[in-house]
């Protein structure tokens, strides 16, 4: 009898062992490779850019496909296994996770930064670039400018509100921008006359977001964007290149910045701390998190490669990529 109960229990702790494991082995990490020197995964030589993916928290990555100027992948849920691709001369999309890549935008579409799919509508996408804003709502057939209301184009960065799918924010050279109507209008409601860099929204409370500037830190708002305030005097007049958060505890959030390294924030933006030994590159362009064990971080660097922390961003060990532009990070599943 005692075998036989122990036996169950074994296996109800074999179980749920697995079921721990589940969301890593379920977690694919995207890495795009502006540009190389030098790439190295342990002994091997190979200069190339574009696409990587690991699907083994960062231990090996798989080169997925060439890309000249590749920037940055979008694989938010909703999605399924369409995968969109921020690059210099237009919007690519892959149907087959990423194995091959067809080119969705037309000449006049250039220097895109950001890729966002509308999660509760994958046919709704929408695209941040350097001559403004742009919009798909078939899936990538047909792309369309959406600028109305901005006075400079320049758009490094957009963000689909989870709360409401009609609303849309947008960072700018002006400050912070919002549409109500999905990018029909746009409006600067906030942050004027400062040049933004990234966006990111808290994933519980949707009026509560943090802004990356050029040269002015980072600026949190609670009431979507209406009001701002300086979060942290020790990143006072630092270039914010990427903003991520903790998905095991709202309040730490990790600040990418040009010259600074990285900066961790234990309160929600109200304090930071530097936070670099390990990382030899300071110009850290983009950050990633796992959701399933987010005290692993991955730091993009610009000329410097992939870092990774395996203690909330402690601590840094160069991972791979030696001498490239890591210019793009994105996590797909592993969420608890």
């Amino acid at each position: 009898m005692w075998r036989s109960n122990s036996n169950i229990i074994l296996a109800l702790l074999w179980s749920l062992l697995l079921a721990d494991l589940s969301p890593a082995q379920q977690e694919t990490i995207f890495m795009s490779v502006l540009s190389s020197r030098r790439h190295r995964i342990g002994a091997s030589d190979n200069p190339v850019v574009g696409l990587y993916v690991s699907t083994d928290g960062g231990e090996s990555w798989k080169h997925e496909g060439w890309r000249e100027y590749i920037r940055v992948f979008s694989t938010e849920p909703g999605a399924g296994a369409t995968i969109w691709s921020a690059c210099g001369n237009g919007i690519l999309r892959s149907t087959d996770n990423g194995t091959t890549w067809r080119i969705t935008t037309g000449w006049e579409v250039t220097e895109v930064l950001k890729v966002r799919p509308l999660v509760q509508d994958p046919r709704i996408v929408y695209a941040a670039t350097a001559y403004g804003p742009i919009r798909t709502t078939d899936g990538g057939n047909s792309w369309k400018f959406i600028r109305e209301g901005l006075h400079r184009t320049f758009t490094p960065d957009i963000v689909i509100d989870r709360g409401n799918p009609r609303r849309l924010f947008a960072a700018s050279e002006e400050g912070f921008c919002e549409s109500r109507n999905g990018g029909d209008s746009w409006s600067l409601t906030g942050l004027r006359g400062m040049i933004t860099n990234v966006i990111l929204q808290d994933p519980v409370e949707a009026e509560r977001i943090w802004v990356g500037t050029e040269e002015n830190g980072v600026f949190r708002s609670e009431d979507g964007g209406k009001t701002w305030k300086g979060a942290g005097e020790s990143l006072h007049r630092a270039t914010v290149y990427a903003l991520a958060i903790s998905s095991s505890k709202p309040a730490r959030l990790y600040a990418g910045t040009y010259g600074g390294g990285v900066f961790v924030s234990d309160d929600g933006g109200a304090s930071w701390l530097q936070s670099n030994q390990g990382l030899q590159n300071l110009d850290v362009h983009s950050i990633a998190v796992l959701p399933s064990r987010p005290s692993t971080v991955f730091a993009g660097t610009l000329n410097g490669g992939l870092f990774r922390s395996t203690d909330s961003g402690k601590t840094w060990i160069f991972n791979s990529q030696e001498d490239s532009q890591v210019w793009g990070l994105s996590v797909r599943g592993g969420t608890r």
